[in-house]
């Protein structure tokens, strides 16, 4: 009877902790659109310069994302899970879902603020701006 209540526990628990669909998909209204880097820190701890700021841009369609710095594009994927205590975010770039950038995500207004660890590496817990952590800053074009 014990073993039964807790199996039963932990189901109900995980059932709860998932994002529901609704959930997922008001988050990635906030996502959708164009916008423009504010703050770029790589995962050496180098920060971009105002101007290689101005010249980075991000373009978000449903949950496919495309990044462009200056001549360099970048596409991917991503997905979202906003019912965590910290909201979690996990890139995959070009289709390839193996390799997966585990990050962290919040928004406010018009900004969204993201936080990745790097390839086979834990997700970042709180924002970071350790070397091993990349950490983007945009702000929605209006």
């Amino acid at each position: 009877m014990r073993l039964t209540t807790v199996v039963l526990f932990l189901a109900c628990s995980a059932v709860v902790a998932q994002p529901g669909d609704d959930d997922v998909k008001k988050e990635l209204k906030l996502f959708q659109g164009k916008g423009q880097a504010t703050y770029v820190r790589d995962v050496n701890g180098i920060e971009q310069t105002d101007i290689e700021n101005q010249l980075t841009t991000l373009e978000v369609d449903g949950d496919m994302f495309t990044m462009k710095t200056g001549s360099i594009t970048v596409k991917g994927a991503f997905t979202v899970d906003p019912a965590k205590k910290v909201k979690e975010i996990d890139v995959f770039f070009g289709g390839n879902k193996e390799t997966v950038l585990k990050g962290i995500y919040e928004t406010k207004d018009d900004t969204r603020k993201s936080c990745f660890a790097l390839p086979g590496k834990d997700r970042p817990t709180a924002f970071s701006k350790d070397k091993g952590f990349q950490t983007l800053e945009w702000r929605a074009d209006k």
